[in-house]
């Protein structure tokens, strides 16, 4: 998954894929859990890895579609305290 990667968050791979933000080197309370499955995130399973990023609709868009990389995403979470 392309926001994984952008992230540099640190996978852990079983029956999901379940991926760890990691700050300063330190492992963050921000984690996601997807799906081996392929295609597009779609209905609610992007809406659960939306909140699990601590993320509103226009922000997650932002990471799916580029404008909003790691740097920008440390000051979102900072912001809301979870940093």
């Amino acid at each position: 998954m392309t926001i994984i990667r952008k992230l540099e968050m640190k996978t852990r791979e079983g029956r999901d894929t379940l991926a760890f933000f990691y700050y300063n080197g330190q492992k963050t309370k921000v984690f996601t859990r997807v799906s081996h499955t392929r295609g597009d995130l779609k209905g609610k399973i992007s809406s659960l890895i939306r909140q699990q990023l601590y993320v509103d609709e226009g922000q997650f868009r932002d990471l799916i579609n580029c404008p909003l990389q790691r740097n920008g995403y440390v000051k979102i979470l900072q912001e809301k305290c979870i940093l």
